[in-house]
């Protein structure tokens, strides 16, 4: 979680990259920001991690997500591909 709007939340992965670098396992960050942040707001049932019987949201991304260079090129929304960057350069 951040504390958005002070630091808007499409900076989320690198407070949590910055977090990493300063000590946080990669793995505790990263559970941070996906399963851990799903619980807290309450739709941990549905969201949060890849699990047979959640929604199958995924985001797919170029390079590690905590670095800020990475860019995401797919996106999946209950199992259909909503974004796909390869379309987007044609």
């Amino acid at each position: 979680m951040t504390d958005h709007p002070v630091i808007p939340i499409q900076f989320l992965a690198v407070q949590a990259g910055l977090a990493v670098r300063e000590g946080l396992c990669e793995e505790t960050a990263f559970r941070a920001i996906t399963k851990n942040a799903a619980d807290i707001v309450g739709i941990g049932e549905r969201v949060g991690s890849l699990e047979v019987g959640k929604d199958a949201d995924v985001a797919v991304f170029d390079g590690h997500p905590f670095d800020f260079r990475t860019h995401c090129v797919m996106t999946l929304i209950n199992g259909s591909i909503v974004y796909d960057a390869r379309k987007q350069e044609a």
